[in-house]
C-alpha cells in the first residue's frame, strides 16, 4: 500500500511538472516532446537525431515558437555541429531573447550571420533560463535542422519564371506583330500593281 502511494505521488509530481515547469515547444518539431524532461543538459534528454528534421533557408527565414510555462528570464539559442550531442559537444551562441513575462515567444534567426552555410545539417538548442520564486532554473529543448538554399527556394523559382515566361511572351508577340505587318503591306502592294496593270490593259484596248 505504501509503496503504491508513494508510486502516484511520483506520477503526480511528473505531471505537475508537464503541466507546468516547461517550456511548451509550438514549432518547429523537437527532438522530444514536453513529456520528457527538459531539465537534463544538453537537449533535455534528446541527444541524438530524430525523423524530425527541419530544413530552413541558411539566410533568415527560420522561425522558433516557444511558449515558457512560467517566472521571468530569457530564452538562449545556440547550435552544436555534432549531430549526436554530449556534455562535450561545443554549443555556438546564436541569439538571446529576453522573457519578461510567461508568453508566446516567436524568434526569427538568420543562420548565415552565425557563419553556417547552406548543406550544414545542424542542432539548434534552445534554453529557457527562468527565475520563478526566486529560484532559477533551466529547460532544454533541441532541434535537428538541414539549411537550405535560399535561391532554390519555390517562391525564388516561382518568380524567376514567371518573368521569364512574361518576357518570352512579350517577344513572342513583338515578332507575330511585325510578321503580321509586313504581310498586310504585300498585300497592299500586290493590289496596286493588279489596279495599275488593269488600267494598262484597258487604255491599250481603247
Amino acid at each position: 500500500m505504501v509503496k503504491l502511494l508513494s508510486s502516484a505521488v511520483v506520477a503526480a509530481a511528473a505531471i505537475a511538472q508537464g503541466a507546468w515547469a516547461h517550456m511548451k515547444v509550438i514549432a518547429p518539431p523537437p527532438r522530444v516532446g514536453d513529456t520528457k524532461d527538459q531539465l537534463i543538459a544538453p537537449c533535455g534528454g534528446g541527444n541524438v537525431p530524430t525523423k524530425n528534421l527541419t530544413t530552413f533557408s541558411v539566410n533568415g527565414d527560420s522561425e522558433f515558437v516557444l511558449r515558457p510555462g512560467h517566472g521571468t528570464g530569457n530564452l538562449i539559442f545556440n547550435y552544436f555541429l555534432d549531430t549526436t550531442v554530449t556534455n562535450d559537444s561545443v554549443a555556438h551562441p546564436l541569439k538571446d531573447v529576453p522573457m519578461p513575462k510567461p508568453d508566446t515567444y516567436s524568434t526569427k534567426i538568420d543562420f548565415a550571420a552565425a557563419g553556417l552555410k547552406a548543406g550544414q545539417q545542424i542542432v539548434v538548442q534552445a534554453i529557457n533560463n527562468v527565475t520563478d520564486d526566486g529560484k532559477n532554473s533551466q529547460f532544454y529543448a533541441c532541434f535537428d535542422v538541414k539549411l537550405g538554399d535560399a535561391d532554390s527556394s519555390p517562391e525564388s523559382s516561382q518568380d524567376h519564371g514567371s518573368h521569364s515566361s512574361s518576357g518570352t511572351s512579350q517577344g513572342h508577340d513583338s515578332h507575330s506583330s511585325s510578321a503580321s505587318s509586313l504581310a498586310t503591306q504585300v498585300l497592299s502592294l500586290k493590289a496596286v500593281l493588279g489596279t495599275a496593270a488593269g488600267l494598262l490593259v484597258a487604255a491599250a484596248a481603247f
